[in-house]
């Protein structure tokens, strides 16, 4: 499962189902269009827009970019062009790159505000709602079933109260997951005898930590996304 992406593949759904949409939902780190240099950083946005021709490309944490030595400007140049040579190639749209980026809205705003140009690509926002406490369990569940555990009883009931008391980001399930695994590979190689199979993969109410909080960045916000 990935977290961060439902929402996306929601709307990737409607944008195929109206026509505008012939490929698939694909995800890039908005890291790995930065190069060493001018030239290779536009090498790197020219090979991901031929790669990402007629589909949904959502780019992550694309705010960071704003962190660069010249604030993204020229990463964000590269990618209005890319954006005005799909549009004037592809007069229907649906073959053309349809690109969200992603990441907290604050952040995303204020760098496209600098950017009026790239601004008027992404007409649209979208603000994502927190999970709710049951939904983080369930993710919480999710998770662990595909890292091959399984969850006591108690240990599911325990992580359900302790994301309860969090804040509805489903990061903190992934980081609760992580402090849970931690803590149960500190438990089962002080067991005595070796531990047998179903052991292994068993995470019980010791293994959850009483609170989970996601440091940085905070935990509402990842809200708000650029279409």
């Amino acid at each position: 499962m990935s977290t961060k992406s439902v929402g996306v593949q929601a709307v990737a759904r409607i944008y195929a189902g109206l026509g505008l949409l012939s490929g698939d939902l694909r995800e890039i780190a908005a890291a790995d269009l930065v190069g060493t240099t001018l030239q290779e950083t536009g090498t790197l946005v020219d090979e991901m827009a031929r790669r990402a021709g007629g589909d949904l490309l959502m780019i992550n944490d694309a705010h960071a970019w704003y962190g660069l030595p010249d604030h993204g400007r020229h990463l964000l140049r590269c990618l209005y062009k890319e954006l005005t040579v799909s549009r004037d190639h592809s007069p229907n749209h649906s073959s053309g790159l349809a690109v969200i980026l992603a990441g907290p809205e604050g952040p995303l705003r204020d760098m496209l505000r600098a950017n009026p140009a790239l601004a008027a690509r992404f007409p649209a926002v979208i603000n994502f709602p927190g999970y709710t406490a049951g939904q983080l369990a369930a993710i919480f569940a999710t998770l662990a079933g595909e890292a091959g555990f399984t969850l006591t009883p108690d240990a599911a009931g325990k992580a359900a109260a302790v994301l309860a008391e969090a804040a509805g980001n489903a990061r903190l399930a992934v980081r609760l997951l992580d402090h849970a695994t931690v803590s149960q590979a500190r438990r089962i190689t002080t067991v005595p005898q070796p531990p047998d199979p179903a052991t292994l993969s068993t995470i019980d109410a010791a293994d959850i930590p009483a609170h989970v909080h996601v440091p940085d960045p905070p935990a509402d916000d990842w809200p708000g996304q650029y279409l």
